[in-house]
């Protein structure tokens, strides 16, 4: 395959078992876990060199392990998490911790009945209207959505929401499409 390398790795598995044990040895902890995942995925990405030494023959286990340890440390997370990314380190798995940390929060999203929105706005928006946004988002799904907003000064005015693969386009740009789109027929 020169130098393609064919990967099926499946995060869900991993992330089910940790939320399994999480679930059941500190409950109240499994957010924190959450975002302990995906700050020990953040490290590692931002340090490209510490995942490749993580995966090289040339590094004794007790080293990687003793590396492991010492970001660990660093980023003081929890004893779950801890053993979890050894256990994950022993099989070779380090490099995969992003998809790990994806799954886990769909999978305690899922388990806490909790939806995700991406939500586009122009500019800055206050801290009220992202409530209003994300409440009203919650009523028109029937559960709890976390609304996460970016800048998008392409949108002139309103909103446009991202939830799951349905997209509300509430925008001044979204309109002024659909207005294009009716006058070309095609709507």
């Amino acid at each position: 395959m020169g130098g393609v390398e064919m990967s099926h790795f499946r995060a869900a598995p991993y992330a089910k078992a940790l939320l399994d044990v999480v679930s059941r040895d500190a409950p109240d902890a499994v957010e924190r876990i959450q975002n302990e995942l995906e700050t020990v995925a953040s490290a590692f990405a931002m340090v490209p060199a510490l995942g490749r030494v993580m995966v090289t023959p040339a590094l004794a286990p007790e080293r990687k392990t003793a590396l492991l340890d010492a970001v660990l440390d660093k980023l003081d997370v929890h004893p779950l998490v801890r053993r979890f990314l050894h256990i994950v380190q022993q099989h070779y798995r380090l490099r995969h911790l992003p998809q790990v940390a994806t799954a886990y929060a769909e999978l305690l999203d899922r388990r806490l009945g909790r939806l995700r929105a991406k939500v586009e706005v122009p500019g800055r928006v206050e801290e009220a209207l992202r409530r209003t946004i994300a409440e009203a988002l919650s009523a028109a799904f029937g559960a709890h959505v976390v609304a996460e907003f970016e800048s998008n000064d392409e949108l002139l005015a309103g909103f446009r929401a991202r939830v799951g693969s349905r997209v509300y386009d509430g925008s001044a740009l979204g309109q002024l499409e659909r207005l294009r789109r009716a006058a070309a027929g095609l709507e």
